[in-house]
Formats: structure tokens, C-alpha cells, sequence
């Protein structure tokens, strides 16, 4: 077991300080909590988009090879930056962090902060009554077990494999549950009809 700041380099996002307003077809996209999927994935088609980046310097933009951390909250989920990303900044309430490549993979920690046991442990180091959030000292202290560059490729795989399952049940679910309303249905309309009227015998 490694502590998460001996495989990672963390920094915070841009200080927004004023609302982020939307500016069609601006330079920048800006990742904010809600932009971070619970599939370890960023919704890019929702994010916000600005010319015009708080700070000093160029722009603090994103890589691939990074994964963003939600700060805040009761949900402290990740998400790996894609390859070929359009240019991107992270909001102040998110983390930044750069994996060692040599040594652990984005997916990997991704995979790795979104289980339901890392969570657990997020929710614990997390401080303030109204809106809980996370310390950066907080994130440096995290555990992670660290297998070779293959077994974490594989153990990736596995995840998406069982998310994938995951959300084929569901939707088997919902279509088992639209099955039985189209039964219930057809049995409340032969009740009717064998009598006229509605079948009053199991009425409450």
C-alpha cells in the first residue's frame, strides 16, 4: 500500500470566484462537479465554456493522463481526461491529479477511488458540517494498493466489464417491471368485461 501523494502529483482547479456563465462556442470547457460521470467518465457535451481563465499565466489546462477529484459534497467521484480532449480547465471545487505513469495508470486510480470501499473512506476524511469537503492533506493520506502496470489494465477491464452487466440487469429490470403493468392492465380490462363493470369481489 502506497499513500496517494508518493504516486501522484494533486493541485487544485482554477479559482473561479464569480459564477461560471456560459459563453457559446468560447475557448474553454470548465469541468464542475456535475461534469463528472459515475462511469469514471467527464460529460462533455454539458460543460460550461469561457473564454476568459481566472489566474495569472496561460491557462492550467488538462491532459491526458490526469483525472479530476470531486471535492465536495456526499459523492467524491473521479474521472480520467480523455485522449484528444478539447481544451479544459477544472473548476476551484475540484482536485487535479497526475499519476507517476511509470507506476499506476489514470484508469486505474479512477477505478480505484469510485469503489464503494474508497468512498467510505472519502466520506470519513471529509470536514464541514453544511457541505462536506475534502482537504487536500486529506487526499495525500488515501491508501492505494498499487499491482503492475498489467494487473491494474486488467482489473480496469474488469470494472467496466461489471458495470456493463451492471446496467444490462437494469434495463432488463425495467422492462420486466413494464411487462407486469401491461399484465395488470389487461387483467383489470377482462375483469371489466366478463361483468360489465369493474370487479367490485377485490375492490377495497
Amino acid at each position: 500500500m502506497f499513500q496517494l501523494s508518493d504516486l501522484t502529483s494533486i493541485r487544485i482547479g482554477s479559482p473561479f470566484r464569480e459564477r461560471i456563465i456560459h459563453q457559446p462556442g468560447a475557448a474553454y470547457r470548465v469541468v464542475q462537479g456535475k461534469d463528472v460521470g459515475s462511469d469514471g467518465m467527464l460529460l462533455l457535451d454539458g460543460m460550461a465554456r469561457i473564454n476568459d481563465v481566472p489566474g495569472k499565466g496561460t491557462p492550467d489546462t488538462l491532459a491526458a493522463g490526469e483525472l479530476v477529484l470531486q471535492t465536495r459534497g456526499l459523492s467524491y467521484r473521479s474521472a480520467v481526461v480523455p485522449k484528444e480532449a478539447p481544451p479544459m480547465v477544472a473548476a476551484g471545487s475540484l482536485f487535479i491529479l497526475r499519476p507517476d505513469p511509470a507506476r499506476m495508470s489514470a484508469e486505474y486510480l479512477v477505478f480505484f477511488l469510485n469503489l464503494p470501499a474508497t468512498q467510505v473512506i472519502l466520506r470519513q476524511y471529509a470536514t464541514g458540517s453544511t457541505i462536506p469537503n475534502l482537504r487536500r492533506s486529506a487526499i495525500e493520506q488515501v491508501q492505494v494498493p498499487l499491482p503492475n502496470l498489467s494487473d491494474q489494465q486488467q482489473l480496469v477491464a474488469l470494472s467496466r466489464l461489471v458495470r456493463r452487466q451492471a446496467d444490462i440487469e437494469e434495463r432488463l429490470n425495467i422492462l420486466r417491471l413494464q411487462e407486469l403493468h401491461l399484465l395488470a392492465t389487461a387483467r383489470a380490462d377482462q375483469a371489466k368485461d366478463s361483468t360489465g363493470k369493474p370487479d367490485r369481489a377485490n375492490a377495497v
